[in-house]
């Protein structure tokens, strides 16, 4: 199976140690075959990948939507390298630093990213927490207080 994911190469004479560790999709270009032809796709212009049976759709910052014929199983297998792409439920994977918003309840749930809210399924809420926090951690951010502020628990 070929990867999917390129990376600028890396060239170890002269680099310097950095105190903030940036997120692994900046750099990256995740290559696709659409419509016949071959685009290049920034990981980190990513908001989300959504499932439409066969088809992966791809929702990108600037508000373009771009769909792929291959199902969102062979792209999660090739974004499980990379820490900011997260499969919510059945039908999403999110890209982290994306995130604006978050809402956990008992039944999973809710993420907001660029005012459309996605749903966190209850068997994979945990997963999600424990890869949000070690993204917050990567990214400098205050982690207890990120989560606490935002995560409110309903009870019924």
């Amino acid at each position: 199976m070929n990867k999917l994911i390129y990376k600028t190469p890396f060239n170890p004479e002269g680099f310097t140690v950095v105190q903030n560790v940036e997120s692994q999709a900046t750099g990256a270009n995740m290559s696709m075959r659409v419509a016949g032809k071959r685009n290049m796709v920034k990981l980190g212009d990513i908001l989300y990948l959504k499932s439409a049976k066969n088809y992966t759709i791809f929702k990108l910052a600037d508000g373009r939507e771009i769909i792929s014929s291959k199902t969102l199983r062979i792209f999660e297998e090739e974004l499980d390298e990379i820490t900011n792409f997260v499969r919510l439920h059945r039908s999403y994977i999110i890209n982290l630093e994306h995130v604006k918003d978050l809402y956990f309840n008992c039944r999973g749930g809710e993420v907001l990213i660029h005012d459309e809210k996605i749903i966190i399924s209850r068997r994979k809420a945990a997963e999600f927490r424990r890869k949000y926090r070690r993204f917050l951690r990567t990214t400098g951010q205050n982690v207890t207080s990120t989560i606490k502020l935002k995560t409110t628990i309903r009870m019924s």
